[in-house]
C-alpha cells in the first residue's frame, strides 16, 4: 500500500510541478469559453465567410445544445491528444535505461508502480474537463438560454469515459513500445482512426466513438458504447500489467 501511495504522490507532484495540470485546465477551459461564444456568433461568421453575390449561406440561430456540442467537439480533439500525452509521459521513466533499471529491480509487480500514476492522470484530466464543461454550461445559459441538467450529466459521463479509454490505450502503447515519442505518435494516429469504427454498421452500436455525439441522448441510449469504453479501458490496463512484468531490462542508450 505504501508503494501505491508513494507512486500516486510522485505523479501528483509531476503534474503540478511540471505545469501539466495547469496546462490541462487552461486548454479545456479555453474550449469551455470559446464553444458557447462560437455557437452564438456562428451565423455571423458564416455570413462573413460567404459574403459574396455568388454564394449565400444561411444558418439557423444557435440553441443551447449547440454551445455544449461545439465545446465538446473542440475539447475532444486537442484536449484528447493532450490527455493521452499526459498518460504516456507518466511512464517516460521506462524509456530511460537508468531509471528503468532502478524501478524494475526494486518492484516485483510493476503494476503497483504504474497503475496509480495512470489513476492520478485520470483524475486530473476528468477534473479539468469537468471544470471546462461547467464553464461551457454556464456561458451557454447566459448567451443561448437554459439547458437541461440531464444533458450536462450525459455529456460529462460519456466524455469522461472516452478520455479514460483513450488514456488507457496510450498507456498500453507506451508499455509496449517504451519509447515516448513513438507512443505519442502511434496513439495520436489511432485516436484519429478510431472514429472510423462508427461507419461500420455491425460495430456502430458498440463503438466507443458514439460517446462523442451524445447531445440529445440519454445514458440509456449510449449504454452499449459506455460498456465498450469500460471494457477497453480495463483490457488495456490488465494487458499492460501483464506485458510490463514480462519485459526484460533495457540497457540501450
Amino acid at each position: 500500500m505504501s508503494l501505491i501511495l508513494s507512486s500516486a504522490r510522485v505523479e501528483t507532484r509531476r503534474l503540478t510541478r511540471s505545469g501539466l495540470f495547469i496546462g490541462l485546465l487552461a486548454v479545456f477551459a479555453f474550449f469551455g469559453l470559446s464553444g458557447p461564444a462560437l455557437a452564438l456568433y456562428m451565423p455571423e461568421i458564416l455570413g462573413a465567410a460567404a459574403g459574396t453575390e455568388q454564394l449565400t449561406i444561411e444558418a439557423a440561430d444557435a440553441i443551447p445544445e449547440d454551445g455544449i456540442a461545439l465545446f465538446n467537439q473542440s475539447a475532444m480533439q486537442l484536449g484528447l491528444i493532450l490527455a493521452v500525452a499526459v498518460a504516456i509521459t507518466s511512464l517516460n521513466w521506462d524509456a530511460r535505461p537508468g531509471s528503468s533499471i532502478f524501478y524494475r529491480t526494486r518492484v516485483r509487480h510493476l503494476a503497483r508502480l504504474t497503475v496509480p500514476r495512470l489513476a492520478i492522470d485520470w483524475v486530473a484530466v476528468i477534473a479539468s474537463y469537468t471544470v471546462a464543461l461547467l464553464l461551457a454550461a454556464g456561458l451557454t445559459v447566459v448567451f443561448l438560454g437554459p439547458i437541461e441538467t440531464g444533458l450536462i450529466v450525459t455529456v460529462g459521463i460519456a466524455s469522461a469515459l472516452y478520455l479514460v479509454m483513450a488514456m488507457s490505450i496510450g498507456y498500453l502503447i507506451m508499455v509496449l513500445t517504451r519509447r515516448t515519442a513513438a507512443a505519442i505518435a502511434a496513439a495520436t494516429v489511432l485516436m484519429l482512426v478510431l472514429p472510423l469504427l462508427s461507419s461500420i454498421d455491425a460495430l456502430a452500436p458498440w463503438a466507443p466513438t458514439t460517446l462523442l455525439a451524445t447531445p440529445g441522448s440519454g445514458l440509456a441510449d449510449i449504454a452499449a458504447p459506455l460498456l465498450s469504453a469500460v471494457a477497453v479501458s480495463a483490457a488495456c490496463v490488465f494487458t499492460a500489467a501483464f506485458v510490463a512484468n514480462r519485459q526484460s531490462l533495457r540497457r540501450d542508450a
